[in-house]
């Protein structure tokens, strides 16, 4: 049998992408009441962190396509959470700026993130929470290397 030198079970690429899913599903559940999902926060928290962002900065950093970008990126302005430019450098890149309504819901929404993240990382020391990030960092280095 080939796969018995295989285990995917404890394979930490394919114990990552069940746990990521879990965690998207979960945090989406957690942010609908909000009439967001995650996609859509993650897009407001970076277009925040960066007060004004390149539509395609801003799909590689929340890690969706550009056509899904594109579809979340049109809800948020439809909803007045975001204002869409054309920069004066590249008139064919959009940049992205949050409204005070974005920034409010934002803002609404970063308590619900951190008890979200509290209860998902209940009973696991920082300690171990640190080296999960630094085992994950080398990991996705590792792989953007390939």
């Amino acid at each position: 049998m080939a796969t018995s030198q295989f285990d995917l079970d404890s394979c930490i690429m394919c114990i990552t992408s069940r746990s990521s899913k879990l965690f998207a599903s979960k945090f989406n559940d957690a942010l609908a009441p909000m009439g967001i999902n995650r996609s859509a926060w993650m897009a407001l928290y970076y277009i925040d962190q960066h007060q004004q962002i390149r539509q395609r900065d801003l799909a590689e950093l929340v890690g969706i396509t550009g056509p899904s970008m594109v579809k979340v990126v049109n809800q948020l302005n439809t909803a007045d959470l975001i204002t869409v430019a054309v920069s004066a450098q590249d008139h064919r890149a959009r940049l992205l700026a949050l409204t005070p309504a974005g920034t409010a819901l934002l803002t609404k929404s970063i308590p619900l993130a951190e008890a979200f993240r509290a209860q998902v990382t209940a009973g696991i020391p920082q300690d171990d929470l640190d080296t999960l990030d630094r085992v994950m960092e080398q990991m996705m280095a590792n792989a953007n290397d390939l």
